[in-house]
């Protein structure tokens, strides 16, 4: 078993280094379909304002002994444009509309992490295309101060109302993080085609990433799963497949933090901010190395497997994935294949 693995992203807007940040979406994968014109769209799918999914900034540090940072504050942009809360509800117009968002503070004990609430259909307010959702977290140290973004993507597409979509939802409060040792979190499929939630007829498959290699979970065939800290090395990406009368209809991948480690990996990427622009040619190589948790120096010598996949799960390096190297790089042909963003996962050989 390996002593720790972490996931990240190749994007265009992430930082990364010390800091580790995601955002995690208490009902999955987020997406939109809708018919008719953008300008007054009808049967969205899924309805947002019925399902109000709440995004959450989760930020943790190596140098941090309990993994986890707390902002001293948390800024939020859709499509670049910085929200403005009245009453924690947003007061920006989109799309004629106001009110599509919810502001959820950070409080110890009761909301975990600064969060977004989404209230209200965005097909208007994003004009029908595709949109984001940009968290930008001011991190303060002494007299020092940070900004660490991320950028959540949320496909809106038209008329695909028949398409089957499977998502991997929270079936917990925890939004896929693990605080303490002994603890778990469960991971529940869904199946939607439109707005319909489908039951009838289906069976699943689980999978865990090993070593780069989908390697199922034996015994692991119902809707849920719970994932607990022995099966999570620091992180851990668990994918599903969902069948409907034995017919492959979808799959997705999400990945849990164990934020109770000992252990961490500095990913010490270059360039810093791990872009890739489009027509450079260009690289984001990765030469990590293993620490204690609450530390930067390296704790021991260990090699890496690294694993570059794109939205599906697909190894983008399938004929280095199984070696172990001190080093791993992401071309830009990767991002080509994967049509955008590449994650990827860094995990300790031994």
């Amino acid at each position: 078993m390996s002593v720790a693995s972490k996931v990240g992203q190749v994007t265009f807007s992430q930082k990364s280094g010390v800091y580790m940040p995601a955002i995690m979406c208490d009902k999955g994968d987020l997406y939109q379909e809708y018919d008719g014109e953008s300008s007054a769209p009808a049967n969205i799918a899924p309805d947002f304002s019925i399902l109000k999914p709440i995004l959450s900034y989760i930020l943790t540090s190596s140098r941090v002994a309990e993994g986890i940072v707390v902002p001293s504050s948390v800024k939020w942009y859709f499509n670049d444009v910085l929200l403005a809360f009245t009453g924690n509800v947003s007061t920006n117009i989109l799309g004629g509309e106001t009110g599509h968002f919810k502001f959820v503070p950070y409080q110890a004990g009761v909301t975990n992490y600064y969060g977004l609430q989404i209230l209200k259909n965005l097909v208007k307010a994003s004009a029908g295309a595709s949109c984001t959702i940009k968290a930008v977290a001011t991190v303060t140290t002494g007299n020092v101060s940070d900004e660490i973004q991320f950028v959540y993507s949320i496909p809106i597409t038209k008329g695909v109302g028949n398409q089957k979509v499977v998502t991997i939802a929270s079936g917990d409060d925890k939004y896929f993080a693990i605080r303490e040792k002994g603890g778990s979190v469960i991971l529940s499929a869904i199946a939607r085609m439109g707005a319909t939630d489908l039951t009838a007829g289906l069976t699943y498959k689980w999978y865990k990433m090993v070593n780069s290699v989908w390697t199922a979970i034996s015994g692991q065939t119902s809707k849920n799963l719970t994932v607990t800290d022995s099966m999570v090395d620091t992180t851990g990406t668990f994918k599903v497949e969902v069948y409907q009368n034995s017919t492959l209809i979808g799959l997705d991948t999400q990945t849990v933090m164990d934020l109770s480690d000992p252990y961490d990996i500095i990913t010490n990427p270059v360039p810093e901010d791990e872009t890739i622009v489009s027509g450079s040619n260009g690289t984001v190589v990765y030469t990590p190395i293993l620490v204690k948790r609450g530390q930067s120096t390296k704790a021991k010598d260990m090699t890496f497997f690294f694993t570059f996949m794109d939205s599906a799960g697909v190894v983008l390096n399938p004929s280095t994935a199984n070696t172990a190297a001190a080093s791993g790089t992401c071309t830009e042909a990767m991002c080509q294949q994967a049509g955008g963003n590449v994650s990827w996962l860094i995990t300790t050989k031994d």
